[in-house]
């Protein structure tokens, strides 16, 4: 049995996420494109990681109409919490780590698969987007987010030595990666690379379908993290899906290299009124526009807003 970790939720507050919930409503938006081309996602089961909040359950349920559900949940004293918050009686809260509930599940219906692991990417992470590959179905969707920083196990020092340790420790996914890829800046490009790798080498020795990237993605919010993920699916299903998704979400990187950066916005009310109004205004010479440059922002700030104006969260703040 894989060593189980104390869960982040212990001590990390996940109500205010701002990046992360716009990923999670952009992952929905995915998905209902998937409907739109034949796919049955209501009727598929969701399995990921709820911790005690649930809160990517509470939105495919929502949204999509999702109603079976897996939660996974390693830590013992934090299964009991998750048990305790469990918002929905159809979700099943189990007190396991993915390695054993990918070895031990039997799979029996259409899956949404989605691993939000606490720490850095390593060789289990890997492993399991095998398991997750071995037991895919056509239509199937696998996604995963680890940590965009070094983990302990393979820093070594120097760039140049924590090359050879990240390419010992994770072989042939790594095989890509150069010593600029090990500096701490630019390790979340290394575990995109990483990532990709891993889904490709998986899904590679599967000639009954086509593993398509839908979602590769960093966001900040306390740290960096990378999500990559897709769909297992024929081939025609794989156009109609990739011309679709970027028809609805252009500024993804489908069928294309790289990740798409979601940006945090730290805005007040106000200055986030004017940017609806910037970013849905027929001119780009609008007195809002002109407003907010004043205030110092610029045209990277209004071409991100325009992508995420309708996946960016609001929170309300009371004071008592």
């Amino acid at each position: 049995m894989a060593r189980r970790r104390n869960s982040t939720a212990k001590f990390i507050s996940y109500d205010l996420r701002p990046a992360k919930q716009s990923e999670r409503r952009i992952l929905i938006d995915v998905l209902k494109v998937a409907g739109d081309c034949g796919l049955p996602v209501r009727q598929y089961r969701y399995i990921g990681m709820g911790a005690n909040r649930f809160y990517d359950f509470l939105l495919l349920h929502r949204y999509l109409g999702v109603r079976d559900m897996v939660s996974l949940e390693h830590d013992p004293k934090m299964y009991e919490r998750a048990v305790f918050n469990v918002p929905y009686k159809f979700i099943d809260v189990r007190n396991t780590t993915t390695v054993d509930f990918l070895a031990q599940d039997k799979k029996e219906r259409d899956e949404i698969l989605w691993l939000d692991y606490d720490g850095g990417i390593g060789p289990e992470v890997t492993q399991d987007i095998g398991s997750m590959a071995t037991r895919a179905k056509l239509g199937d969707f696998c996604f995963v987010t680890v940590g965009g920083l070094v983990p302990p196990a393979l820093d070594a020092g120097n760039d140049g030595d924590r090359l050879v340790s990240v390419k010992d420790v994770m072989g042939d996914v790594a095989g890509s990666l150069t010593v600029n890829d090990m500096q701490d800046s630019s390790f979340p490009v290394a575990v995109h690379k990483m990532l990709v790798a891993a889904f490709r080498n998986a899904f590679a020795p599967r000639t009954d379908g086509k593993f398509i990237l839908l979602l590769q993605v960093v966001y900040k919010d306390s740290m960096e993290m990378v999500t990559v993920g897709g769909a297992f699916v024929a081939d025609g299903t794989a156009l109609e899906l990739t011309k679709r998704l970027k028809m609805a979400l252009p500024f993804l990187t489908v069928g294309k290299e790289g990740m798409y950066a979601i940006r945090s916005f730290n805005l007040t009310e106000r200055e986030r009124g004017l940017f609806d109004h910037a970013a849905t205004a027929k001119s780009a010479r609008c007195s809002e526009r002109k407003t907010l440059k004043r205030m110092g922002f610029g045209e990277d700030d209004f071409d991100a807003y325009d992508d995420l104006i309708r996946y960016l969260p609001r929170y309300v703040e009371t004071v008592v």
